[in-house]
């Protein structure tokens, strides 16, 4: 009698989850459909103008559109599929006191660890592309957001591009998307599949390989861990380097 193939041991020992790739899919359309309701209320209410090149205030709203999204299809499934948290990367069984203590210990690691990314690593993505051409402009169209900002506005975009990003894209595409993949494939494979498809979600071609980038050190930290703690600070460190940088020019 033959024992299982390579193949079938590889399936057999892939995690399960009681989510696919189905919710991943039906997630991500939600919040295109609803950033793409939000844009022609927008164009309605104030002029498609104000649409193609939006304000603060129309951008957090375009945004908080795509969370709908992929915020609301894990809240979905904790909600009404009995999902815990925990299966989404959200908690640990750890007592409170040492989760505190590990806790800390992640943030700090994972905001070290998305501060380094970008200002040594995203440098060095782009260099070999910088010595080609000096007409590259990484950093456009997030100093476009920033020259918007000043009094109140200022808190506005901390909070989008600090806050409210790390944790939903943290929620969707680490703790939905990945272990939606890696219940598929393999856990490298799934990796790189997530990073990408993280990085292509955001629609900006030249940001793309900064983007897939933080996509695999946060999806890495992800399945080191088995939670998303270091992911999530990393992704805040990340964003706020750019966007205290900015605001300092």
């Amino acid at each position: 009698m033959e024992g299982p193939t390579d193949a079938e041991v590889a399936k057999a020992s892939r995690p399960s989850v009681p989510w696919g790739l189905a919710h991943v899919g039906i997630g991500w359309l939600i919040g295109m459909a609803a950033t793409v309701v939000s844009m022609a209320v927008a164009a309605a209410a104030v002029g498609s103008e104000a649409v193609e090149d939006p304000s603060l205030t129309v951008g957090a709203l375009l945004q908080g559109s795509l969370y709908v999204g992929l915020v609301g299809m894990p809240v979905w499934l904790v909600v009404t599929r009995g999902v815990q948290w925990a299966e989404l990367g959200w908690s640990g069984s750890r007592s409170i006191g040492l989760r505190r203590k590990a806790y800390m210990r992640e943030a700090g690691q994972g905001l070290l660890i998305g501060v380094v990314a970008q200002v040594a690593v995203v440098p060095a993505i782009y260099a070999p592309i910088l010595l080609l051409t000096d007409d590259l402009d990484v950093s456009g169209p997030a100093r476009e957001l920033v020259d918007r900002a000043d009094g109140l506005g200022i808190a506005l975009l901390i909070l989008m591009v600090v806050v409210l990003a790390p944790v939903a894209e943290e929620m969707f595409f680490r703790g939905l998307a990945l272990r939606a993949l890696e219940a598929r494939m393999a856990p490298r494979a799934a990796l790189i599949a997530s990073a990408v498809f993280f990085g292509v979600t955001h629609f900006q071609l030249l940001q793309l390989p900064a983007l897939v980038m933080i996509g695999l050190v946060c999806g890495w930290l992800a399945q080191r861990d088995g939670r998303l703690s270091r992911a999530l600070w990393a992704h805040v460190g990340f964003n706020a380097t750019t966007t205290v940088v900015l605001l300092a020019l």
